[in-house]
């Protein structure tokens, strides 16, 4: 297959055929046993040393140094044919995550059953399937950009479920039209800082916290995708389920006001347990082999203390022989706050409702993520199965909101101003994207 056609397949398929094309794949000789990887070495560095510039949930990220995080990751999956029609699939990832380390987990372990030439059944831990490039997110060599729009793919950081899906595939003229109903739960660990304001006795020490673990249970949804002949894609998807948070700041509170008349306060406030949320997105691809252009729009709803946002992303780029410059626009703006600090009152005092009602307005500030971004950058396939990218974002905040960045102690006064103030953060990044 050419290199032009390969990059005018949909983004999905286009990883699968990279990782089976690599060279230095490997598949056992009597082709029932293959094993492929993925990676992506990248430094990034902000103008700014208030806040980090991270992938939300992750424990830390870059600043004005130079840093390996958030981009750099290295994963490795195999697939074993057990029968002519079922195969297992396992993938470990190694990248930077909620413990403000490098570590290994495995993102996919699941079973496939080709049950019909239609129709394709799959359980285990797959890819949380929430966008357009849901199982693909994490293989910088399928996407054009350095990492996909964190306006757009930063309001689920959930990059896996475990559960089960249908998927049945269908002809309709010149388009192929997939199908995927889905079931199962997910969890993912979160840390939006190192530490709240107050814990920590000492002036200048950092207490380090347990990251908070949101929890989606009795997740259902439904994505329909149709692929044309002409390079256009289409995609509908929606997912619903209960949301629940075990955090160490909210037990924090609960505990201190166990029993007293604030308790309720409190609990009704920032308690996340089985509550309602759901996630919709539309989008499109379309690659001519030398245009590329792809656009989402989505929007997060919730009746807890996560916010319901909105947010929407267009990228465009042109390919020229081996090069491709590109440019993007995106906004996440939060539509509801969904609820707000009871003892809004009391923020000033020196009482004990003083430091609760402090406590739950570090908690609610971490859901005003409003924020803009300008993209622009290169992408240099300057080998088969790698290329370099270099990429520029402008990230615009407006005052009271934090937008996705980390904030290792929101007490101190430079995270006050940010929040307080509207920001204009710029990113650089450099990244190489591989595939073995």
């Amino acid at each position: 297959m050419s290199d032009k056609n390969l990059r005018r397949l949909p983004l999905a398929a286009a990883a699968l055929l990279v990782c089976i094309s690599a060279q230095a794949d490997y598949t056992s000789p009597d082709g029932k046993f293959r094993m492929s990887g993925f990676g992506t070495l990248g430094v990034s560095k902000t103008n700014n040393d208030e806040v980090k510039f991270n992938y939300p949930g992750q424990g830390g990220g870059s600043d004005k140094a130079y840093g390996l995080h958030p981009d750099t990751k290295v994963a490795v999956q195999g697939t074993q044919a057990i029968t002519d029609t079922v195969s297992a699939t396992a993938q470990v990832m190694t990248k930077y995550r909620s413990e403000s380390a490098y570590v290994p987990e495995f993102e996919w372990v699941f079973l496939k059953w080709q049950a019909t030439p239609a129709l394709t059944v799959r359980g285990g831990r797959m890819g949380g399937p929430f966008f357009m490039i849901s199982d693909f997110r994490d293989v910088g060599y399928a996407n054009t950009t350095v990492r996909p729009n964190l306006d757009v793919y930063g309001q689920v950081p959930v990059s896996s479920f475990e559960g089960v899906d249908a998927t049945y595939q269908l002809t309709a003229g010149s388009a192929t039209v997939n199908a995927t109903v889905f079931a199962g739960s997910a969890s993912a660990d979160f840390s939006s800082a190192r530490r709240k304001s107050g814990e920590s006795t000492q002036p200048g020490v950092v207490t380090e916290l347990t990251p908070s673990t949101f929890k989606l249970k009795n997740l259902v949804g439904l994505n329909l995708t149709s692929e044309f002949d002409n390079g256009l894609t289409l995609r509908l998807g929606h997912t619903q389920g209960k949301i629940s948070l075990s955090s160490p700041s909210v037990t924090a509170l609960l505990t201190a006001t166990a029993g007293s008349p604030l308790e309720a306060a409190v609990a009704n406030t920032v308690v996340i347990d089985k509550n309602d949320v759901s996630f919709t997105g539309v989008g499109a691809t379309y690659d001519s082999g030398t245009i590329i252009v792809s656009a989402e729009y989505t929007k997060r709803r919730s009746d807890s203390l996560v916010s319901d946002t909105t947010g929407w992303y267009v990228n465009t780029g042109y390919r020229w022989g081996a090069f491709t410059p590109y440019v993007g626009f995106s906004r996440l703006k939060v539509d509801d706050l969904n609820k707000a600090n009871p003892l809004a009152a009391n923020l000033g005092d020196l009482s004990a409702a003083g430091a609760v009602a402090r406590g739950m307005q570090g908690l609610l500030n971490t859901q005003k993520l409003t924020q803009r971004t300008v993209t622009a950058g290169v992408r240099w396939d300057f080998l088969p199965s790698a290329a370099l990218k270099v990429q520029f974002d402008q990230v615009r905040k407006p005052a009271d909101s934090f937008g996705l960045f980390y904030t290792v102690d929101p007490g101190t006064t430079d995270a006050r101003n940010f929040l307080n103030e509207k920001r204009k953060v710029n990113v650089v990044s450099v990244a190489v994207d591989f595939v073995f």
